[in-house]
Formats: structure tokens, sequence, C-alpha cells
């Protein structure tokens, strides 16, 4: 997964801005519980200095003592959710309504001038403890009552999680929607380089024209490079192609007059046993030459296909008339069966030629004893071109490694390119190269799908 991620740059983006929202959703997040927190404690604060006000303000002297008139209201208020403690102190000291240890430290003075307010802890509970104090005239000492009002913090809490838990959730929803948007807006910036790489893909091997799309122009020297290195790319193949046509023509030229020269020296020298190994070599060579030869020009074809409609029974009765030799060190019978049914196929006719000659090549060099023979076999689904001799055949465990080039059976003195390039055209064209029989009865089919296109 991480792989694919650093592979991806529209994955690298979304990560990277994900990671950026997470973070600022969290800071936010806090901020949020923070204002929260502070909102819910401005609120009650108010609600308890307001409720301590009114305990004040219910205090009277009656009879020379200091007496209070419980505010009904305010406790109601203030004990919806949360507990309420309070405690009146006269100005001797003495609790004249409440309980006796609730206490809050602050000094005398600052309680005369106003409302203070403390965290304290009041029967192993947290409260918010609010304290004022009142002068009553005519009272006993300084004429200063000490009023104490405390409330634990349930419903502080209830409402800092309320207001949080819904600034969060728009925090969340906002940064999901933000990762969303720009997914999407990812996927309209890359819209034109999934374009380019549709055209890329969709493109013929041999089609190294440049790029016909417009590109943006964040990407514009990048479509520009590719263009450049396709067309180097098409010059290189170019000169390749010329260099592979030039030394076709300029190797098998000089073999052929080595040939005819060996022929000419055949009456005239004393050791014809010497003349026909130097005949044999030469021979050997034109075949390995042609072959390799052979072997690129299918390599090439292979990356560029160029399959048209070729029928089969034509072909395969054009390349044997061709490849036989007319005169043999020995009595081969050849023949051809032509398919009685239609037999075309989509294929590249030249390459499809080079293979069967080189299967014809092998059964005659290293296979016929007396026969051979091609047919053509049509079923639903292929049509086969079977080359057949009654030679010794070629082992089942050996079969699969002669298909890979410059591999040789045991004695032979071939190249080890003929099974190697029928199995390669066989497998551009769709199909396979199929073996059968055995000593005496044995044959090498290409085997091409009808539904190639």
């Amino acid at each position: 997964m991480l792989r694919e991620i650093r592979a991806s740059l529209r994955a690298r983006l979304l990560v990277a801005i994900g990671a950026i929202l997470a973070i600022g959703a969290i800071v936010l997040s806090l901020a949020a519980w923070q204002y929260a927190a502070t909102a819910a404690r401005d609120a009650y604060d108010k609600l308890l200095a307001g409720g301590a006000v009114q305990v004040a303000e219910n205090i009277y002297m009656q009879g020379g003592v200091v007496t209070l008139d419980p505010p009904a209201a305010a406790f109601a208020t203030l004990s919806a959710y949360d507990l309420v403690f309070y405690r009146v102190t006269d100005p001797r000291g003495v609790v004249v309504a409440g309980y006796d240890d609730l206490t809050i430290q602050a000094p005398q003075g600052a309680l005369r001038e106003g409302v203070v307010l403390r965290d304290g802890v009041y029967r192993d509970q947290p409260v918010r403890i609010a304290a004022v104090a009142r002068r009553l005239d005519g009272a006993p000492g300084d004429g200063w009552s000490e009023i104490v009002l405390a409330q634990t913090l349930r419903a502080r809490d209830g409402l800092t999680w309320d207001l949080a838990s819904k600034a969060i959730g728009l925090i969340a929803a906002m940064s999901l929607l933000a990762l969303v948007a720009t997914a999407l807006c990812l996927r309209l910036v890359f819209a034109p380089l999934t374009r380019i790489e549709a055209e890329i893909v969709k493109r013929r091997p041999d089609d190294l024209s440049p790029i016909a799309i417009t590109p943006p122009r964040e990407v514009r020297a990048l479509v520009g490079a590719i263009d450049g290195f396709m067309q180097r790319l098409s010059e290189r193949i170019t000169l390749m192609q010329r260099f592979i046509a030039d030394a076709t023509h300029q190797l098998r030229t000089p073999l052929a007059a080595i040939d005819a020269e060996v022929e000419l020296l055949s009456g005239q020298t004393s050791d014809p046993a010497a003349l026909d190994k130097l005949r044999s070599r030469i021979s050997d060579l034109a075949r390995l030459t042609s072959q390799l030869l052979d072997h690129a020009m299918i390599q090439h074809r292979a990356q560029a296909p160029r399959f048209v409609a070729t029928d089969i029974n034509a072909l395969a009765k054009s390349v044997l008339s061709q490849s036989v030799p007319l005169t043999l060190d020995r009595e081969v019978s050849v023949s051809f069966v032509a398919s009685e049914e239609d037999a075309v196929v989509a294929a590249d006719a030249v390459s499809l030629r080079e293979a069967l000659a080189n299967l014809i090549h092998n059964a005659l060099a290293h296979g016929a004893r007396t026969r051979l023979m091609v047919r053509v076999e049509r079923t639903a689904e292929s049509v086969a071109i079977v080359v057949w001799d009654d030679g010794p055949g070629i082992a089942a465990d050996a079969q699969v490694g002669l298909l890979v080039p410059f591999q040789k059976g045991d004695g032979s003195h071939g190249s080890g390119l003929g099974l190697a390039i029928a199995h390669e055209v066989a497998q551009a064209h769709g199909g396979r190269l199929r073996f059968a029989g055995n000593v005496g009865d044995f044959s090498v089919a290409i085997e091409l799908p009808l539904d190639k296109q």
C-alpha cells in the first residue's frame, strides 16, 4: 500500500492534503473545546454570581439577628442539574444558614468590593464557589455579613460537551468535504494527463508520431520531451531497419559468390571430401546468417504487427514450393494437402512465411527420411499448418528447450533458431507451436486462432 502511494502523484497529494486537514481539524477541535469550556464557564459563573447576589439581597436584620429569606427562584435555577450548597455568616462569624464547613479562600476586602469566584472541592466533588459580603445597618460588629454559594460542575461539563461536540462535528464535516473536493479537483487537474495516457496506450507499437492532445502549460515540457524521445526512437528504428536490409543484401551476396566459386573448384580439386566439407560449412554459414536476419526481422514485426486477411492454403503451398531444393542428397517424397474448407485468417504473411520455411528446412535437414508432407487443417477455432515427416522426431523432454533461441537438439548441427522463430511467430499471432507423434510419424504445427484481429 505504501509503495502504491509513493508511486502515485495523486495519492501522494491526497495523503499530504489529508494530513494537513487532519492536523488543522485537531487544532480547531482543541480550540473549539477550549472555547466551549470558556463559554459554559462564563454562562454558569454569571448564574452563580447572580445567585450569590440574590442571596445577599435576601439577608435582613430581625430582632438584632441576621436572618435569611432563601431565594427559591435562584436556588431552583442553579440546582436544575447540579447540587447547590450555601453558607451565610453574620458579622461575628456565626453561621446563620447553610453548611458550616463551606469556605472560600479569598480576602475579606475582595468580598466587600464584589462577587469573588473560585474553584474548589466540597464533599469530594469539584465545585465552583461564589462569595460576596454585604453590610447590614444595625448589625453587630463591623456590620459585614459573608455569603458563600457553591455549585457542582455537572451542568457546566454537559454544556461544554454539547457545544464542543457540535463544533467538532462541523469541523469534521468541513474537513471531509474539503478532502472530497480536493479529490474531485485533482481528478479534473489530472484529466488532461489521463487523456494523454489513453492516447499513448491505444497507439500501435509502430506509431511514434507526436502526441496530438494539447497539454496543460505545467506539463508541456514533459510532453515535449516525450515527443522528442519518440522522434529520436523513430529515427533509430528506421536506421536499424535500413541496416538489416543492407546487411541482408551485403551478407547473402558474397556467400552466394563463395558457393559459386566452390562449385567451379569442384572439378579441379584432388580432395573431394575436403571440398564437400567446405561446401557444407558455407551452406551452414549462409543458413545461419539468413536465420539471424530473419530472427531480427520477426522480432521487429512482432512489435509492430500488420495483420491482413491471408489464405493459408495458398501461403503454405507457395512456401513449400520455394523451400524444397531441386536436388537433395537422398530421395524424399514431398507432398501438400490443402484444407477442404476456407482457411483465411488475419496474419502477417511475411513472418508466417519465414516461420513455415524454417520448419520445412528443419524437417528436411534433421527429420524426413523418405517422406515430407505439409498440410493445412481447419477447425472451428483455428487453422493449423502442419509439417509432417517420417524422421526420428524430437523427444518430449527436449521440445520445450528447443523453443529457446540457439538451443540445439542432440547431434544437431543447426543454428538452434528454426523452431524458436516459428514459436515467436505463433505467439505474435496469438497461437502456439504444437508437437505431435513420435519416431517415424512426427509433426510440428503452427496453430493460428481464427478470431485474431
